[in-house]
C-alpha cells in the first residue's frame, strides 16, 4: 500500500507540475500565434458563419453576445438561435438585431431526437447554407476579446486545419470555496487541452470548414447525437482528422458566488459526456480521478493515525512531503491567475474540486441520462439520444 500510496502521490504532483509550466507558456504562445495572424492579408480570411445558440436569462449573455458581435475580423454573418420565438432569450436577440442589422435570428424549434443545442446548430447551418467557408461556433455567456474570431479561423485562411478549437478561462469575482473549486477545474481543462493526446473540440468555440462539415457528416452526426463537442472529436479520432488547438481564441468567463448545483452539473456534463461518446477518455479519466483523490485520503488517514498513535512515521513522513509538494504546485497554479487569491484557500479549493470530481465519476458509473438546459435525455452509446423529456417529467 505504501508504494501505491508513493507511486500515485508523485504521478499527481508531477502532472500538476507539468500542466502548470503549460500554463506559463500559454501567454508565450498566444502571442506567437497573433503575429501569425497579423501576417495573413486581409483578403486571404475565409468568410464565417458564426453560430451562437442562445436560451435563458442569463445576465452576462447581453455583454457576452455584444463582444461576438464586434469582432475586427473582415466578413462574417453572426447567426442567433432560439428554440422558440417568444423566450426570454429571443426578447434578447430581437433588441440586439435592431442594432447589428446584419445579425440572424434563427427559431429553431423543440430538438426530436438530439440535444437542443445540436439542433439549434444544424438549423443555424441550414440557414446560412454555402454562404460562407468557415463555420464557427460559440456559447454565449463568454466575453471574446475582438480578435477571438481571426485566432480561430487562421487555421483555415492558412490552410494548415479543416477543425480548430478555443477554450475559455474563469475569472473569479470572489474567495469562495465553489467559486475557486470551479475556476481551478477549468484550468486544468485548458492546459489537458493543450497537450496533444488531449486537444479536442470544445462547442463554445469551434470551427470548421464547410467541406468538412460534408465531407464527415457532422449534420448525420448530430441529428441523433446529445452533444455536438464530444461526439465529432470521437469521429475525427476514428477518421484520423487532427483538430488544431488556437490557444488565443480564448474566451472569458466570469464567476461570482457560483453555487453548487451549478457547479455539480457543469461537471456531470464533462464526465458524462465523456462516457456517452469517448469511453477510453472516460476510463483515463477515471485513473485521474484515483490519482486525485487516494493520495489526499491516504495522506489524511497517516495524519490521523499520527494524532491517535497508529500508524508509521513513513506514512506521516511521505505525508509531510505529499502536502508540501502540492502546496508548491498549487501556488504555480494560483500565480496563473489575473488576480492571486489567498493560498489557503486555493488548497481548499482544490480539496474541495477533489472531492467533487470523485462524487460525480462515482455517479457517472451506472449513469446513462443527463439533464441539460432543462431537458433530461436518455443516452445510449455513442452519446445517441434514446429519448427525452422536460426534466420535470413533462414530455
Amino acid at each position: 500500500m505504501f508504494w501505491i500510496w508513493f507511486l500515485l502521490a508523485t504521478s499527481q504532483c508531477a502532472l500538476l507540475y507539468i500542466l502548470a509550466r503549460r500554463g506559463e507558456s500559454m501567454p508565450r504562445r498566444i502571442e506567437e500565434e497573433a503575429e501569425a495572424n497579423r501576417a495573413i492579408p486581409e483578403d486571404k480570411w475565409p468568410s464565417v458563419g458564426m453560430i451562437v445558440p442562445v436560451a435563458g436569462r442569463d445576465p452576462r449573455m447581453e455583454g457576452a453576445l455584444r463582444s461576438l458581435l464586434t469582432q475586427d475580423y473582415p466578413r462574417f454573418v453572426p447567426v442567433l438561435v432560439t428554440a422558440e420565438e417568444n423566450e426570454p432569450a429571443a426578447e434578447l436577440v430581437g433588441r440586439l438585431k435592431q442594432e447589428f442589422p446584419a445579425l440572424r435570428h434563427v427559431v429553431a424549434g423543440t430538438a426530436t431526437g438530439c440535444g437542443q443545442k445540436n439542433h439549434n446548430s444544424l438549423q443555424g447551418i441550414a440557414a446560412l447554407g454555402d454562404e460562407v467557408d468557415v463555420y464557427v461556433f460559440c456559447d454565449s455567456t463568454h466575453m471574446a476579446e475582438p480578435d477571438f474570431l481571426r485566432h480561430l479561423a487562421a487555421p483555415m485562411a492558412r490552410g494548415e486545419a479543416s477543425f480548430s478549437t478555443g477554450y475559455h478561462v474563469v475569472e473569479p469575482r470572489d474567495d469562495q470555496p465553489v467559486t475557486l473549486a470551479y475556476t481551478l477545474c477549468v484550468m486544468l481543462m485548458r492546459y489537458l487541452q493543450a497537450m496533444s493526446a488531449f486537444t479536442q473540440l470544445w462547442g463554445g468555440a469551434m470551427a470548421m470548414t464547410r467541406a468538412a462539415y460534408v465531407k464527415y457528416g457532422v449534420a448525420q452526426l448530430w441529428l441523433e447525437n446529445v452533444v455536438d463537442d464530444c461526439s465529432l472529436t470521437a469521429l475525427l479520432q476514428v477518421r484520423g482528422a487532427k483538430v488544431r488547438l488556437c490557444p488565443g481564441a480564448l474566451l472569458h468567463t466570469d464567476a461570482v458566488n457560483h453555487s453548487t448545483p451549478v457547479w455539480r452539473a457543469w461537471m456531470d456534463r464533462q464526465v458524462l459526456f465523456l462516457k456517452f461518446c469517448m469511453p477510453g477518455q472516460w476510463k483515463l479519466l477515471g485513473l485521474m480521478c484515483v490519482m486525485m483523490a487516494l493520495p489526499m485520503v491516504c495522506a489524511a488517514l497517516a495524519f490521523l493515525g499520527w494524532i491517535v498513535n497508529v500508524g508509521s512515521g513513513a506514512g506521516v513522513l511521505l505525508g509531510l512531503f505529499w502536502l508540501a509538494a502540492m502546496v508548491s504546485a498549487l501556488h504555480l497554479w494560483r500565480g496563473l491567475l489575473a488576480k492571486p487569491v489567498p493560498l489557503w484557500r486555493w488548497c481548499l479549493a482544490f480539496a474541495d474540486a477533489v472531492r467533487m470530481f470523485t462524487s460525480v465519476y462515482w455517479q457517472s458509473i451506472k449513469s446513462w441520462d443527463i439533464v441539460w438546459h432543462g431537458m433530461r435525455y436518455e443516452v445510449g452509446k455513442g452519446g445517441v439520444v434514446l429519448r427525452s423529456e422536460h426534466s420535470q417529467g413533462t414530455k
